[in-house]
């Protein structure tokens, strides 16, 4: 990569929101451009991507997400069988609970 250090410029910044220029350093993404007068950077629009798979029910077996095609997921959380207070019946009633409060969300 070719380094090279230009002194003396004139630098024009386009920033995309008015914003005061901070004491910190602020890291801003976008593209720095050479022309007649100068330098110029114009920082790139900052776009945030919507949340893929919203949750609605988060329990402590199940949880419940609205799927991008309009079609619900319900997921089970990892379980141990290795814990000491374990009991088949009493997580699957626990289970049956929880699908039952998710499910009424989607009504």
């Amino acid at each position: 990569m070719y380094k090279q250090t230009i002194n003396n410029i004139t630098l024009q910044l386009v920033m995309q929101q008015q914003s005061e220029v901070a004491d910190q350093p602020v890291n801003h993404t976008g593209v720095l451009s050479m022309n007649q007068e100068g330098f110029r950077f114009e920082e790139s629009v900052k776009q945030k991507r919507p949340r893929r798979n919203p949750k609605l029910y988060e329990g402590q077996y199940v949880s419940l997400v609205h799927r991008s095609d309009g079609k619900y997921a319900c997921s089970l959380k990892c379980i141990s069988p290795h814990d000491k207070d374990f009991d088949h019946n009493t997580v699957a009633f626990r289970i049956y609970l929880e699908l039952i409060d998710a499910l009424q969300i989607i009504r």
